[in-house]
């Protein structure tokens, strides 16, 4: 708004000899922290689009490629709404924008990712946190935050569905926070792991009446699947994650070195000095009587500590299907946010006047975007991960096509060519983008059979005829396929191959390599 600050008055003659008054206005743009807030997430969702329409990244080829299929094939294929590895949450919000193809869905995780901000600075703003609107800018500015815009990927929508919750909670309405929560499970399913926190908060602030909607996803989502299914426990018994996971495990410490990656290391130090100040309140007795520390301290430092643990450990200990994505990581971004402010906030008492704090406030949004567009610091631990690596963006890095996916493209292109009636001939792959310039259905088997049957090759359920898309990563991870099977089976014919550098700025390094088959020979 604009606001007068000063109004002064002269009377002066003029050259007519008729006395004239002159004003002199002071006008002062006064910005309230709700416009700021509003101000700078227009803005950066603008950037957001605009990148969505000049992007070709997907964020990665596999299960951004596969939850878009899911979502797209709705309508024809319904039951794809209650897939428990789809998470229909996710499925059933981005259904209707995966019908305009893969920039559908990125329009929509890029208004997923306005909107998490926005919860972000209310959730500041009830903190009474310094400059909430920073919250905004914080989001926006944690590189993979960013990067995960333009993908079919759940992470974006469960850390929607956290933050929205932890808004609810922090704006005294804790009924719906538990209610939004309990849905939690049915977009990510570390989502369970949530409630048992929220409980806590619940019972802490005696909001009895809160506790029962906990469990209204879980009720809404057996009585759904009891209708369209015939098993109204199938939440349980559909469950896609067995207890001991096939990809193996590695390091306790490969979620957390990978942290920079995530938030890029301005907004990292600010959360762990943000850490820092709430360990030093968590040491006054006043605090712990404040309804507004007891959120702070378990809906967002406990949510995001558990979360880190418990993914931690899973990959540590091979469980539930863990592969060690730290992408994952991405759904605590709002809360980081939220963190990294309270940091900023702290540091910035260092100054004794308020222009000193603003100026160190300053200091640290320009440390934000400027590294943000910078180089990357990084280092190699002695785990071998590469700290630090891809912890700022770059157009030619992040946000071209995969080489994969570029291969993939290659082998369509070469078998449309090939085959002009290649559509009346069943395709089969397990790279899922396969699917996307091939057109066709990956959920119809006689379209698109597949390659195995209980977690092992499955060569003779291929009919006769049928095309097979061999690759060098989809292929031996998750089809346990190795080329030399299809070479040495006297059944299928070589007809293209190809490979691409899996970094284009090494072109004489790793290659991925893609092969083209055809049945020949029926089965014996």
């Amino acid at each position: 708004m604009l606001r007068i600050s000063e109004w002064n008055s002269q009377v002066v003659a003029g050259d007519d000899t008729y006395q004239t008054t002159a004003y002199d206005m002071r006008l002062r743009l006064v910005l309230s922290d709700k416009r700021v807030a509003w101000l700078l997430s227009a803005i950066l969702l603008g950037v957001s689009v605009l990148v969505a329409f000049l992007t070709k990244s997907t964020y990665d080829s596999g299960d951004s490629i596969h939850h878009y299929l899911f979502a797209k094939s709705v309508l024809q294929h319904p039951e794809n709404l209650l897939d428990s590895w789809a998470k229909p949450v996710f499925t059933l919000l981005a259904a209707l924008p995966a019908q305009s193809g893969f920039l559908g869905m990125k329009l929509y995780q890029c208004v997923v990712v306005a909107v998490s901000a926005q919860s972000a600075y209310v959730v500041a703003r009830r903190l009474r946190l310094p400059w909430p609107a920073l919250a905004v800018l914080f989001c926006y500015g944690a590189p993979d935050y960013f990067r995960i815009q333009y993908s079919g990927l759940t992470e974006p929508t469960f850390g929607l569905l956290l933050i929205g919750a932890v808004a609810l909670a922090v704006t005294n309405r804790p009924v719906w926070s538990a209610a939004l929560l309990s849905f939690l499970p049915f977009a990510r399913s570390e989502g369970a792991m949530f409630l048992a926190i929220w409980m806590v908060y619940l019972v802490w602030g005696r909001h009895w009446r809160a506790l029962p909607f906990l469990l209204l996803g879980y009720v809404v989502y057996s009585f759904v699947g009891g209708l369209m299914l015939g098993d109204f426990t199938w939440i349980f018994t559909k469950n896609p994650y067995g207890f001991h996971s096939q990809y193996g495990h590695g390091l306790w410490s490969r979620f957390v070195e990978n942290l920079p990656t995530l938030l890029g290391w301005p907004i990292l130090l600010f959360s762990i000095v943000g850490g820092l100040r709430m360990l030093w309140r968590a040491t006054r007795p006043a605090e712990w009587r404040q309804p507004s520390f007891r959120a702070e301290l378990l809906l967002i430092y406990g949510s995001i500590v558990a979360f880190i643990f418990i993914q931690s450990a899973f990959w540590a200990l091979g469980l539930f299907g863990s592969f060690g994505m730290t992408r994952v990581l991405t759904v605590l971004t709002p809360l980081f946010a939220v963190a990294a402010l309270g940091g900023l906030a702290w540091l910035s008492q260092l100054g004794r006047t308020a222009r000193t704090r603003n100026l160190i406030a300053t200091a640290g949004v320009a440390a934000v975007v400027f590294l943000l567009f910078t180089h990357d610091i990084n280092y190699w631990a002695e785990s071998g991960i590469n700290v630090g690596g891809r912890s700022t963006l770059h157009w030619r890095r992040d946000f071209q096509p995969a080489p994969d996916m570029v291969l993939a493209d290659r082998g369509a292109n070469w078998l449309k060519r090939y085959n002009t009636g290649y559509r009346w001939h069943p395709v089969a792959y397990t790279h899922p983008y396969f699917a996307v310039p091939m057109d066709v259905d990956m959920f119809d088997s006689t379209a698109s059979p597949p390659l195995t049957r209980d977690w092992a090759p499955y060569l003779d359920g291929v009919p006769m005829g049928t095309y097979v898309y061999w690759d060098s990563w989809f292929c031996p991870v998750e089809a346990h396929l190795p080329l030399d099977m299809l070479q040495k089976d006297g059944r299928f014919k070589q007809l293209w191959r190809d490979s691409i550098p899996v970094d284009a700025s090494r072109p004489t390094g790793d290659q991925f390599r893609a092969v083209l088959f055809e049945k020949v020979k029926a089965d014996k």
